[in-house]
């Protein structure tokens, strides 16, 4: 392994799961994307293991987690006001 598993912010199609694995063992990112592709086809399991890596993996450089992006996005506060007369 050349560098430490994280997500690709640079080389990424969706989440930068396959680029930030095809970087830290030194292959293309586009041989792993295939062969995620291929083996989500016979093995739906793929699918499964690449949103666990997006949930746990922080992107590069110390970046958020899958997971913490999620909470952010469900966590934010509503700006709407609500309407001061309920009658």
């Amino acid at each position: 392994m050349n560098q430490p598993l994280t997500r690709s912010a640079s080389d990424k199609m969706i989440a930068g799961v396959c680029g930030g694995v095809a970087r830290s063992f030194g292959i293309d990112a586009s041989i792993v994307r295939i062969l995620a592709v291929v083996l989500s086809l016979f093995f739906g399991v793929v699918l499964v293991i690449y949103l666990a890596l997006w949930l746990v993996l922080p992107l590069e450089q110390g970046g958020p987690t899958g997971f913490d992006d999620l909470k952010k996005m469900f966590s934010g506060t509503n700006n709407s006001t609500p309407p001061s007369d309920y009658r």
